[in-house]
């Protein structure tokens, strides 16, 4: 099962902006309940982290959800540093996370 991260910080003035985008996500990606993934967003003071988990052969369904679009143009707005990209991972390790 391919595992992406994204690891980013957001300005302190975007925090709050960044954090609702999320929530908007999440609840559009609860409505449209798409098969096939596990996803989940963190948050640390103005650090973010997002885990996407993709059963084999299935293709990210994100980018046709027009709030994780959203999301993504927020995350852009008001990232600090290098722009975030998804960074694939081996999962070692999970309990009732990514499984």
């Amino acid at each position: 099962m391919p595992v992406l991260m994204i690891r980013y910080q957001v300005a302190d003035e975007g925090v709050t902006e960044v954090a609702t985008a999320v929530e908007n996500a999440f609840a559009a990606v609860a409505t449209q309940q798409p098969d096939g993934i596990r996803y989940a967003y963190l948050r640390n003071a103005n650090e973010f982290i997002a885990l996407l988990a993709l059963d084999e052969n299935v293709e990210n369904p994100l980018p046709g959800i027009e709030e994780a679009r959203q999301l993504q143009a927020t995350v852009a707005k008001w990232a600090v540093g290098t722009a975030p990209a998804p960074q694939p991972f081996e999962i070692l390790g999970t309990y009732r996370v990514l499984d």
